[in-house]
């Protein structure tokens, strides 16, 4: 365990990093929010962008960040990232205004106990917000993330899920089409993020990738649900109080995980310097500082190895990477159909809030 005291005692030495800019997906409430916060407070004329679907709270935020520094820029901008084409615009925005981005924190999430739902692209709702258009909106950005790394800066990449609840998985059917449940749907949106980050850790030396557990933090979950399991859940915070992790040390420990030389990118660390007594972590694949790190809440190596080891026998790695391109071209059939209609009909998911993600643990 990476303790607090040493988490803070490095985060005070972030002033070293200059001119940084970042990306958060799913930045306006929950770790996201938080983590953004740190960043401004503790780097040097730091530029954020954050991502979500409520303006007010999103230009909320974003005036919050320009009172915690003012020498740094912030920016809103508001986009469903269930749609595959909304990835696309939002990053083909990004790409264009920037000509490095050192870091991409994702946290926006969703979760239904509707069965599998599909939008008009043809994906789950709760697998694209969850997996596929989290590992879209990375590779889209990775030309940027590479132009940070080739400048000797830092270039690093954070999905927070779940990481440690590797489950089975069909590797027949990655996509669910047959016999989805939440708790397989937990599942392969995990593991297949373990493979995929480890697979472009391989494509992108110079960047460092991270799937990230936060701990049980209370964030915005419970608003999808209805009945009793809403209630349950509540019931749920109110017991586990003592226990649920502080959104605020949640924040402190990702901002760490971001800019920390613990978890170097394969070919080498940039950033803040480990405190006494914490090492470079064991990457996904066993080897000290590969480039793709699996961590659990207090930053310490997480997931199953055998289960990893199994899969990655299996080919998993390469069967992840040309799954998830086919469900990218799917989506971009399906969407080149769809502009066919009548432009007056709205895009199945517009208009829908869809909440940060609590770190999902399997049972």
């Amino acid at each position: 365990m990476v303790t607090l005291d040493a988490v803070r005692s490095a985060n005070a030495k972030g002033k070293l990093i200059e001119d940084p800019v970042a990306m958060f997906v799913g930045g306006t409430g929950g770790i996201g929010e938080r983590t953004a916060k740190e960043f401004f407070k503790r780097t040097t004329k730091p530029k954020a962008y954050i991502v979500g679907r409520t303006e007010e709270r999103g230009n909320k935020i974003v005036s919050e960040l320009r009172e915690i520094n003012p020498q740094g820029e912030a920016f809103f901008i508001r986009k469903d990232i269930s749609l595959i084409r909304s990835v696309d615009e939002l990053c083909d925005e990004l790409n264009k205004r920037e000509a490095k981005i050192n870091c991409l924190f994702m946290t926006a999430g969703y979760m239904t106990l509707r069965g599998r739902d599909e939008t008009v692209e043809g994906i789950d709702k709760t697998m694209s917000v969850n997996y596929y258009s989290r590992i879209r909106c990375i590779v889209n950005m990775m030309p940027k993330l590479t132009a940070a790394s080739d400048q000797g800066e830092l270039s690093r990449v954070i999905t927070v899920l779940a990481a440690g609840s590797e489950g089975d998985v069909r590797m027949d059917d990655l996509e669910l089409k047959h016999g989805f449940t939440l708790h397989a749907c937990l599942a392969h949106c995990v593991v297949m993020t373990d493979f995929a980050i480890e697979g472009l850790a391989g494509r992108y030396p110079g960047t460092a990738f991270s799937h990230s557990y936060p701990g049980p933090v209370k964030t915005g979950i419970a608003n999808q649900l209805t009945g009793p399991v809403r209630l349950a859940v509540k019931v749920m915070y109110a017991v586990m109080t003592p226990w649920i992790l502080n959104v605020e040390e949640s924040g402190e420990r990702h901002f760490f995980q971001m800019t920390n030389k613990c978890y170097p990118a394969a070919e080498g660390a940039v950033g803040i310097d480990p405190p006494e007594g914490v090492s470079v972590v064991r990457g996904s694949n066993g080897e000290i500082g590969s480039g793709a790190y699996l961590l659990n809440w207090d930053g310490k190596a997480a997931g199953d190895e055998s289960s990893l080891r199994k899969y990655r026998e299996l080919g998993m790695t390469q069967r992840v990477w040309e799954h998830t391109m086919e469900v990218f071209e799917q989506a971009e059939r399906r969407m080149r159909k769809e502009a066919k209609r009548p432009a007056s009909q709205d895009a199945e998911g517009s208009g829908r809030p869809i909440p940060n993600p609590i770190g999902w643990r399997a049972a």
